[in-house]
């Protein structure tokens, strides 16, 4: 059959049947997909038999991924069967209890779900983590036109290892939560820049996680490449006199901004899901880029640096195909609906186009097509730089803060 694909203009005669290229080129269009589709559905069929043959999939997620996410791993065990083993907890605990397995020569996670910061220092540093972009087989997953620009984003800077899942749209590039007790709602929609959380009238009444520990570290990163931020915001941060309240206890950090013990958090990470939930339970707590109608002066963000935002692979996996599995069917249109629906809390939205179902996602984070965001957790440039930027951020604070 391949003969008849030639390349010339002029017509063969074989059989009383006149090939040109016009015909050469609707026979492509009929039987190549075809091909392509059988070739999709055995390798498909292929991988779901020896994922079943493998029996279980083992997941590490870092504290959003964590709450968020139970329920897709159970969708997938029943819609699969095959068992899921979920690990919860904080992104930088994952990292070292799994890292620390490998050492002592134990190697039981597949899938790893943490912020980009930590997958690069942490997963990527230590040689654990296998290119997911070579595991995408599903035609509407591999097709990049069906995802937000036009391609996939990563989180890494080789564009390879770690899958930008979702993102979510801010108007204020710098997130926060406030006690509303203490700044009314009316007093928040006064605030036009991020500068102003640096203002005398909070001092001593901001509470942030430190650059010297998880949690936060994607802000860090994203502040000093901001044209409107710059390392001139973080001396001013760091300044005793601004009289910033640092703590690395996430629980601390909501709590006391729940209670009144602070009037705002900023640079606070996944803590900052922990304010909204508290928010929903009741608490005098809200959150002012979700209040915001039209951004603010500083220039809007795409964000997507938290755990529930970031997929990888570990390498020396034990259940290879039920990786791989899950991956194409988690980033397939039904995997992200189910992720837009089934979550347990507010996912990000996802960097698919065509999920147009957005389920529990927040309707004030959802990507706006009138407006330009920046994005730095996705930039390949920024991404080179970001191990520059963490120590930069905890070198300024060491040296600011002691003296």
């Amino acid at each position: 059959m391949l003969g008849i694909f030639c390349s010339n203009n002029v017509p063969q005669q074989k059989r009383g049947i006149v090939i040109t290229n016009q015909l050469v080129a609707v026979l492509m269009a009929v039987l190549l997909p075809n091909f392509v589709n059988i070739a999709v559905a055995d390798e498909w069929a292929d991988t779901l038999a020896k994922a079943k043959k493998e029996g279980k999939l083992v997941a590490a997620l870092g504290g959003t991924a964590s709450r968020n996410y139970r329920p897709i791993f159970k969708i997938f065990e029943e819609k699969f069967g095959i068992k899921t083993v979920v690990s919860t907890g904080g992104g930088g605990l994952q990292a070292d209890r799994m890292l620390a397995e490998r050492r002592a020569g134990r190697f039981a996670v597949d899938i790893f779900m943490v912020g980009p910061t930590i997958g690069t220092s942490r997963i990527i540093a230590n040689n654990a983590a296998d290119s997911i972009k070579d595991q995408l087989f599903l035609p509407n997953v591999v097709d990049q036109s069906l995802w937000y620009k036009g391609r996939h984003q990563y989180s890494d800077a080789q564009q390879k290892y770690i899958f930008a899942v979702s993102g979510n749209a801010e108007f204020a590039p710098m997130a926060m939560r406030f006690n509303t007790n203490k700044l009314s709602v009316k007093d928040a929609m006064k605030i036009k820049s991020s500068w102003e959380f640096l203002d005398k009238r909070f001092r001593g009444k901001v509470v942030a996680l430190p650059p010297t520990s998880a949690g936060a570290l994607g802000t860090y990163v994203t502040v000093q490449f901001h044209p409107d931020f710059g390392e001139g915001f973080l001396r001013r941060f760091f300044d005793p006199e601004t009289e910033i309240q640092f703590t690395q206890d996430f629980r601390q950090l909501a709590d006391g901004v729940a209670k009144g013990k602070y009037t705002m958090a900023i640079f606070a990470g996944a803590a900052g899901r922990d304010i909204d939930r508290l928010g929903r339970r009741g608490l005098p707590v809200a959150n002012y880029g979700r209040l915001l109608k039209k951004p603010i002066k500083e220039r809007p963000l795409l964000q997507g640096s938290g755990s529930g935002n970031n997929l990888m692979v570990v390498n020396r996996r034990p259940n290879p195909n039920a990786a791989k599995l899950f991956v194409n069917w988690f980033l397939s249109k039904e995997g992200q609906t189910i992720m837009h629906t089934k979550s347990a809390r507010d996912p990000d939205q996802s960097f698919r186009e065509d999920v147009t179902e957005m389920g529990k996602v927040n309707p004030a984070e959802i990507r706006r097509p009138d407006v330009d965001y920046m994005t730095f957790a996705h930039n390949p440039e920024v991404l080179k730089k970001q191990n520059w930027a963490l120590k930069n951020a905890a070198k300024l604070y060491r040296q600011i803060r002691q003296n």
